[in-house]
């Protein structure tokens, strides 16, 4: 199996047709039917079901679809990298949306004392970049708890408190929002990520909380807040994102997340991540 043929495959996937991938990839229809068949020859399975309309993934395509962007992009940041050996060396990262501000004073401080260094940067949520580190995507990667730690290890960047965020005209500006019973009667809208984190908060003080909707982006728990229909809870460093919100930071020590840089355990790392790590480690916030 060639790196070759797997560009060829996701091209026909892309497109639906190996008519249109040929113009894509300006070759003509039959080397490139031609590599297809020599890739499902190989693989021993059939990769598309072909119809007058165009072709379809089959379940192994589908798999072998997830599995190659990732092969693809590894290989192309490994070629980079090597072409790169005695002029510049490559930091390959992952980071949170919620992050990026909040790790832009330690690059600041790591490009100064390694200008050698350039950046691949995934952006992405935590348990995406999660997998790619396990699979030798990126090397490092920040993330937020919670989070299995079993595979990898980690530095604590921060450790910052939940905070509630209602719309002006929900809660005046004298009504106090500080702890959970005090949001026991309250709509909350939960970013699916802490949903159980806040749930059991609620839980161990027996009380059940008035949970209005549950939703998997927390830009979209925030338009919720900001039409005011409930009170978001999530991260005390995702206030960026709440102009014209309320803010009030949670005195409850169970609704804490950490920020974490982590790299794969056993791994020994590429010289640039060993030395992000010490800046890490001695410029913590």
């Amino acid at each position: 199996m060639e790196l070759k043929q797997l560009e060829y495959f996701r091209k026909i996937a892309d497109t639906g047709s190996i008519n249109e991938a040929a113009r894509h990839l300006h070759m003509s229809q039959p080397p490139l039917s031609y590599q297809l068949r020599q890739l499902e020859g190989e693989l021993q399975v059939r990769l598309f079901e072909r119809s007058s309309q165009g072709v379809v993934l089959t379940e192994a395509g589908r798999l072998l679809y997830e599995r190659s962007g990732n092969l693809l992009n590894y290989a192309r940041s490994a070629a980079q990298e090597v072409s790169q050996t005695g002029k510049k060396r490559t930091l390959r990262m992952g980071i949170t949306p919620t992050t990026a501000e909040i790790m832009m004073p330690y690059f600041v401080r790591f490009v100064r004392r390694c200008p050698d260094v350039n950046f691949e940067i995934r952006d992405g949520i935590t348990f995406d970049l999660y997998n790619d580190l396990l699979e030798g995507i990126i090397d490092v990667s920040v993330v937020r708890t919670p989070l299995r730690l079993d595979d990898v290890e980690y530095r604590v960047l921060r450790e910052e408190p939940m905070v509630a965020a209602s719309s002006l005209q929900m809660r005046s500006e004298g009504e106090a929002v500080t702890a959970l019973p005090e949001l026991a009667h309250t709509p909350l809208v939960l970013y699916r990520r802490y949903e159980k984190l806040i749930l059991d908060a609620f839980h161990a003080r027996e009380l059940e909380p008035d949970v209005f909707c549950i939703c998997d982006d927390a830009r979209d728990a925030l338009l919720w807040a900001k039409a005011g229909l409930a009170t978001a809870l999530f991260p005390q460093s995702m206030e960026n994102l709440c102009d014209g919100l309320r803010i009030q930071p949670l005195r409850e020590e169970e609704l804490t997340t950490q920020i974490l840089l982590i790299w794969k355990k056993g791994r020994v790392l590429p010289a640039a991540a060993q030395e992000f790590l010490k800046e890490a480690d001695g410029g913590n916030m």
